[in-house]
């Protein structure tokens, strides 16, 4: 039986080169330019961009300062792609948990549309904390149900979907999530179709 890490990995390696043009590639775009606003960035930043898709989020990031941009991806058409558009960034084909950086290395973390793919949720956060630099942050985009559509999609429809969707989670799961697991300063809020989290060390 194919589990939801190898479905994710089936479904984004069959859209990665016309990405941008898809239906999610559509829709991400708007979680990636509320990321893009809200993200901090000082020059020589480690950024870790986990589940980076094409690169697109770090590509823009590096418009905004000079960045040490990093992406992984369990799809490896998508890390071609990212590569192809991004030659001077890091991409690798690399699961999110656990997470191959060593302890306290990287700056911030940044999972645009993707943390809902995860099948070990508390393992990544507690990665996310082990990498992380002291006052190291995470932003989390995702998308934002209501909880009848939450409640649908979790329930019922990704037990039958192949896309490697996991589950939807509400504003008060992302920052539990994250609160319990040592993070301060956890902040989440929505914004029309988006959902999005930012957590300090």
């Amino acid at each position: 039986m194919i589990n939801k890490t190898e479905e994710s990995r089936i479904t984004y390696n069959k859209i990665a080169y016309e990405y941008d043009t898809s239906r999610e590639g559509r829709y991400t775009r708007f979680h990636i330019n509320e990321l893009v606003n809200t993200i901090n960035l000082r020059e020589d930043n480690v950024v870790l961009d986990v589940a980076c898709g094409n690169g697109t989020l770090l590509g823009e990031l590096s418009k905004k300062a000079n960045i040490q941009a990093n992406g992984i991806d369990i799809s490896e058409n998508m890390i071609q792609a990212a590569k192809m558009r991004y030659p001077n960034m890091n991409f690798e084909v690399k699961p999110c948990y656990p997470l191959e950086w060593s302890n306290e290395s990287i700056d911030i973390i940044t999972i645009c549309c993707a943390f809902h793919h995860f099948d070990n949720p508390q393992g990544f956060v507690n990665e996310c904390r082990r990498v992380l630099k002291k006052n190291g942050e995470v932003y989390i985009a995702e998308p934002n149900f209501g909880a009848v559509m939450r409640f649908l999609a979790n329930k019922f429809w990704f037990s039958f979907s192949k896309s490697g969707d996991v589950r939807i989670y509400s504003k008060k799961e992302l920052e539990e999530i994250f609160s319990n697991y040592g993070f301060k300063s956890v902040q989440v809020y929505g914004k029309e179709k988006g959902l999005f989290l930012k957590a300090k060390k």
